[in-house]
């Protein structure tokens, strides 16, 4: 598999130490150029797409996302 090189990542023990979404739902984005518009994810979120990283999100918002074409709910 290869890699993606970032500048900078979430240290990931942390990350699931001090952090939760709420009512989560696993989105793997298969219209990267929707999500970017919105302004959600920076250039390294970007990056994460293309590698095909799936990203939690809130219910709604991934609802959301899933209705517009943005994502498709993993398991």
């Amino acid at each position: 598999m290869k890699k993606t090189r970032l500048r900078f990542m979430i240290v990931p023990s942390f990350l699931t130490r001090r952090c939760y979404v709420k009512d989560r739902v696993k989105v793997k984005i298969v219209n990267p150029d929707s999500i970017f518009i919105t302004g959600l994810l920076g250039e390294s979120g970007k990056k994460m797409i293309r590698a095909g990283i799936p990203f939690y999100f809130e219910k709604e918002l991934a609802e959301t996302l899933i209705k517009n074409g943005v994502g498709i709910k993993v398991r």
